[in-house]
């Protein structure tokens, strides 16, 4: 069963109604629902003939919502309808007996009662307005997490280094994470590392004012280069509080494992993970990371996060880059 296209599960009882109206699916304008926004949920009703008790809504965690845009449609300018499509990643199964992982849900609907179409824009605003904000209060902070979040809609410099693994971080983030991250609102700048020590480099030099967060897609090595490209900065006190994010596409990706597991969610690995960082990256929490200082004899001081390796487990992972 593709579970990329399955429906969240039925349930009655959806609690108290903050919105309603009656709209058309951008799938098929023949089937009206009648959509509810919740404190805690988006309701869809399907309109039918059944008798009262036999319909049954469908419930959409805000919590699991990563975003929500209005739009109007261009494929015809006569057309005086607008839309609004809300994005869900709820945990799902994707067969009968395997564990629980992201899946991507969309809910597109066409409101068209107005005969203004700016006043059907401005109805799909409000909407796609409140759908963000209650799904922003929705989220459930753990300990040591801070109580600010990565502002909305967000801007973050990307790093991505394409030999990184298998050598399909590029394509990994074309295939699962860009979708995700436009239907969060992001604003991407996107840097494709070409040598060794070239994010150290630019992190180093770069006004970080541009960006709310710095994320890397890699494996432990690009981060460990960006955390102490940050810190030869001369201004490294307040460039070390700029928030840092990882999405794994590297042959290691503990960082990243750690921090999947130090939120709560179930245990996925490949691109399963992929995804479901890329959903804590949307959620825009941040927690604070101890580092490790070192002092070499010969002069330098490195900063480690993770382990630190000495002699022959430190050669075993250089030579292994080779292969």
């Amino acid at each position: 069963m593709d579970q990329r296209r399955a429906e969240p599960e039925l349930i009655t009882d959806p609690g108290p109604v903050t919105l309603y109206g009656e709209f058309t699916l951008i799938s098929n304008r023949k089937v009206r629902c009648a959509v509810k926004l919740t404190e805690r949920d988006l309701v869809v009703q399907r309109l039918t003939s059944a008798p009262v008790g036999r319909s049954k809504a469908v419930v959409l965690s805000l919590k699991d919502c990563v975003g929500c845009r209005a739009y109007r449609g261009d494929d015809n300018k006569a057309d005086r309808a607008s839309y609004f499509a809300a994005y869900f990643y709820p945990l799902k199964r994707r067969w009968m007996y395997s564990g629980v992982s992201r899946q991507r849900v969309e809910q597109c609907f066409r409101l068209s009662a107005l005969q203004d179409p700016r006043a059907n824009l401005e109805e799909a605003e409000k909407w796609a307005r409140a759908v963000r904000e209650r799904s922003a209060q929705q989220q459930a902070l753990r300990d040591g997490v801070s109580l600010h979040s990565l502002p909305r809609p967000c801007r973050m410099l990307l790093l991505v280094n394409p030999q990184s693994g298998k050598g399909q971080a590029l394509t990994l983030f074309k295939n699962h994470i860009q979708r995700l991250l436009s239907e969060a609102g992001v604003s991407l700048t996107l840097i494709t590392t070409e040598r060794q020590d070239h994010a150290r480099e630019h992190v180093k030099e770069a006004d970080l004012s541009q960006w709310d967060a710095i994320v890397i897609m890699s494996g432990d090595g690009l981060l460990y280069e960006v955390v102490n490209g940050l810190l030869e900065r001369s201004d490294c006190e307040e460039a070390i509080q700029t928030p840092l994010g990882i999405l794994p596409s590297g042959s290691g990706n503990a960082l990243a494992a750690s921090v999947h597991y130090y939120s709560g969610a179930p245990p996925v690995t490949n691109e399963e993970l992929l995804l479901s960082c890329g959903f804590l990256l949307c959620q825009g929490q941040v927690s604070r990371m101890d580092l490790v200082s070192v002092h070499l004899s010969s002069g330098p001081r490195l900063f480690s996060f993770l382990s630190l390796a000495w002699g022959f487990v430190a050669d075993v992972d250089v030579e292994s880059e080779k292969y």
